[in-house]
């Protein structure tokens, strides 16, 4: 493995096919991941405000997210970004500081990416689908869970992604233990699924949890598949080899 993917992932990346696949990706006022890389090593968060493909990539930054005497010209950086759904990859770049606008806004300018690798966040794909359900957080030293209502956004045999509305913030709430409440879509029988958060993050939508279940639920997502197209090409990677031949 090369220095400059060292820099970018703790595991060996792929590097995509085509360079502009990734812009498809990303949408203005998307959060990235701005890591400097001076002696410091400073990392950030930072917004996307726009790119001129083959030219630049323009971010705002928070006014204290990074002293402004390390905002050099010149200076190296890496940028990552998350796209969870279906594709469940991390993207990120290696790029250089290209210009400082201090005002009103602290707003950077760096150097469109002539390459841009991605790593799976996970082992599997999921399937995009949405279920009503309630989470039961257990938090701490609490006495009891606090109970959530939300949406099942995307799912597969070993996990799902929680989408609901909150007060608690992601390190809140990652590596919590929750059981998660839904009804079977199809025979309207109450479920019941234990699990641990293993990832969260904010968006515009709400807060959006991560979730590895205890046990894989291999029989559910085959249910989901004959009631929902969206999860029927997931289910079908799951369902029984052992079918008689046509």
């Amino acid at each position: 493995m090369s220095d400059s993917s060292l820099l970018l992932f703790e595991e060996s990346p792929t590097v995509s096919g085509n360079n502009k696949d990734w812009l498809s990706h990303i949408k203005i006022g998307q959060r990235f991941d701005l890591e400097l890389l001076s002696q410091r090593k400073i990392r950030c968060l930072c917004e996307l405000l726009g790119y001129r493909a083959g030219k630049y990539v323009l971010f705002r930054l928070e006014e204290d997210a990074v002293p402004d005497a390390l905002l050099v010209t010149g200076l190296p950086l890496v940028c990552r970004f998350l796209v969870e759904d279906a594709l469940g990859e991390c993207f990120a770049f290696r790029s250089e500081l290209l210009h400082i606008i201090r005002f009103p806004d602290k707003v950077i300018l760096i150097n469109f990416p002539q390459t841009v690798q991605r790593r799976a966040l996970r082992n599997e794909k999921r399937s995009s689908i949405y279920l009503n359900a309630s989470l039961q957080l257990y938090l701490g030293q609490a006495s009891k869970p606090a109970v959530v209502p939300g949406q099942i956004i995307d799912i597969s045999k070993n996990g799902c992604r929680f989408l609901f509305s909150t007060t608690y913030k992601p390190e809140q709430i990652r590596l919590a233990d929750v059981i998660i409440k839904l009804v079977d879509p199809q025979a309207g029988s109450p479920l019941t699924l234990s699990g641990t958060i293993r990832n969260a993050r904010m968006d515009e939508y709400g807060l959006t949890a991560g979730i590895q279940f205890a046990t894989p639920q291999t029989a559910l997502v085959n249910r989901l598949a004959d009631i929902n197209p969206a999860a029927a090409s997931l289910a079908r990677q799951y369902r029984l080899v052992d079918q008689p031949d046509n």
